[in-house]
């Protein structure tokens, strides 16, 4: 019988689980999970603070019941020796040690958020969004807090700053970059979000670093390099990183990002060691470049190669996207594929078309802007990036945007494409056409 041992129990974890369970209804699995429960959803932890979930621990869940998978909560994987293919792990309720045997390994250990050398990041009310617990310690803050700060405004910092305005806390986003939300929105796009942002009442604080945090023990200010601000809470969004140390110890190859190393079939140099999720190293499609993807659905796409093929499977993991969506005061913010500036970095000159147009006629009452932004290279007119903004239908047109890209369509392509129309359900002008028309026009 196959024994299949995974380490980490979220997105790419549960996946790889469920996957091989598939693949080989006889093997015994054994998942270790450091956390007290079985599940979580940390994408749901921002929208917990802001009110719209309404008990933070729904996000909570036991582990299915799956026939021959054992679930061991609340224990760590402390070594590998990848030669006798074992793995020590170490209950942390009773501190006992014990070496499991495996057939396969697939580490889907995670990521940590990241806390940057600031004078006072360690005071207390300074906080990451990245567990449960933090969520609720945040949440437990929020009666004695004023004036809240949020350092980073990619997606979490998004999120979690509309969510502390709407519990009435007086909000500022702080980015060291020019522009919010630079991994997936190029400035001219971005703009539109922060000025969403600040009819809201958020104030937005671009191109600056957080100098200092002050207090004591317990914020109360924060120092950015031209002014000071009172603060009772203080977020650190700045990006999270792999979770790899279990991995380096055992000698697991690391790749250029910092992630694990791993091929289309995501095996890492150990033998028959796996790596899925956000510890992992993906690889982006367009620039054909090792990147981070460190979303959700990237871990379960990864999760379903890496625990098939520890079942003896041989699935392919292709690479990514990175098609991701946010929202932020019933904004949808959604994109793939690469930015102008991460296209001009892999060697595109890349051309692009951005419109402004409705997401229903302009007589239906519940008519809204949809902002869609298209890129193309030049020389075939071959897709590589779409950004769109709208209430509505933004991240469905992502979605479809990432299945054009993947299949190679060009902008005259996506100008042709097949689509409906109802005035209650959208125009008969279809904003992704309508885009890419606008690019046609330019490259004409």
């Amino acid at each position: 019988m196959r024994h299949i041992v995974i380490v980490g129990f979220e997105s790419a974890g549960l996946t790889a689980a469920s996957t091989a369970r598939m693949v080989d209804r006889k093997a015994k699995i054994t998942v270790i999970e450091r956390r007290p429960y079985a599940i979580s959803h940390p994408c749901g932890i921002p929208f917990a603070i802001g009110g719209e979930v309404a008990d933070i621990q729904k996000l909570i869940e036991p582990a299915p019941r799956l026939p021959n998978v054992e679930v061991r909560t609340a224990t760590e994987a402390t070594a590998i020796d990848t030669k006798k293919q074992t793995i020590e792990i170490s209950d942390l309720k009773v501190g006992k040690r014990e070496e499991l045997k495996y057939d396969a390994l697939v580490l889907a250990t995670g990521s940590y958020a990241f806390k940057p050398p600031i004078p006072g990041i360690d005071l207390k009310n300074v906080y990451v969004v990245k567990t449960v617990e933090d969520g609720q310690a945040i949440i437990n803050a929020l009666s004695k807090a004023k004036n809240a700060i949020v350092v980073g405004a990619g997606t979490i910092g998004i999120e979690a700053a509309a969510a502390l305005q709407k519990r009435g806390l007086n909000v500022s986003l702080v980015e060291m970059l020019p522009s919010i939300l630079p991994g997936m929105l190029d400035p001219d796009m971005a703009d539109s979000v922060a000025e969403h942002l600040r009819d809201k009442g958020i104030h937005i604080f671009r191109g600056q670093s957080l100098k200092e945090i002050r207090g004591q023990e317990q914020v109360s200010s924060v120092v950015m390099e031209e002014q000071k601000l009172p603060a009772e809470i203080v977020i650190v969004a700045v990006g999270v990183k792999p979770e790899v140390r279990l991995a380096k110890v055992a000698g697991v190859e690391l790749g250029k990002t910092g992630g694990i190393k791993v091929n289309e079939h995501l095996r890492t140099n150990a033998p028959n060691v796996y790596a899925a999720g956000d510890c992992t190293e993906s690889f982006c499609l367009i620039t054909k470049r090792p990147v981070l993807s460190q979303l959700a659905t990237t871990a379960i796409r990864m999760g379903k190669v890496a625990g098939a093929n520890a079942a003896g499977g041989d699935a392919v993991y292709s690479g990514t996207f990175n098609t991701v969506v946010t929202c932020a005061y019933g904004l949808e913010i959604a994109s793939t594929g690469v930015t102008t500036y991460a296209a001009r970095q892999a060697g595109f000159a890349p051309v692009s078309a951005r419109v402004r147009t409705l997401s229903k006629p302009h007589y239906y009452p519940s008519a809204e802007p949809i902002i869609v932004k298209l890129l193309v290279e030049p020389r075939e007119h071959k897709l590589i990036g779409g950004q769109v903004l709208g209430t509505e239908g933004a991240a469905e047109r992502a979605n479809l945007l990432a299945l054009a890209i993947q299949k190679g369509m060009t902008a005259e392509e996506l100008a042709r494409i097949e689509y409906c129309y109802a005035p209650p359900v959208c125009d008969c002008m279809e904003p992704l056409v309508v885009a890419a028309e606008a690019l046609l026009r330019k490259l004409k």
